[in-house]
């Protein structure tokens, strides 16, 4: 009867290692998981943070294009507008008083 107490608690030592073991294998997995959770977390959001000031780029770039293609178009009104000779507007002019005086 000895033995077989000496053997049950024998292979409940051995049961306590195992599981001792396995909680160890747990906690390091746990730990192992969480650190390469964090580092694609880090990862995403230094994606997103790349991605969101190319964008930002882009769009500054695509602003400047356009007021400068705006202040293009402007220039060439404006020059157009000096091309008109002087008696030609002093006639347009004329013909809009002349018709409020009409009215």
């Amino acid at each position: 009867m000895v033995t077989l107490v000496e053997k049950i608690v024998s292979l409940e030592n051995e049961a306590d290692s195992i599981v001792a073991a396995a909680r160890d294998e747990a906690h390091k997995l746990e730990k192992s998981a969480m650190t390469d959770a964090e580092a694609y977390r880090r990862k995403l959001s230094e994606d997103m943070e790349a991605k969101v000031s190319s964008f930002q780029k882009e769009m500054e770039a695509k602003h400047k294009a356009s007021v400068m293609e705006a202040e293009e178009e402007l220039v060439r009104a404006l020059g157009a507008v000096d091309q008109i000779a002087d008696h030609i507007v002093k006639e347009q002019i004329d013909r809009i008083v002349g018709r409020f005086s009409e009215i």
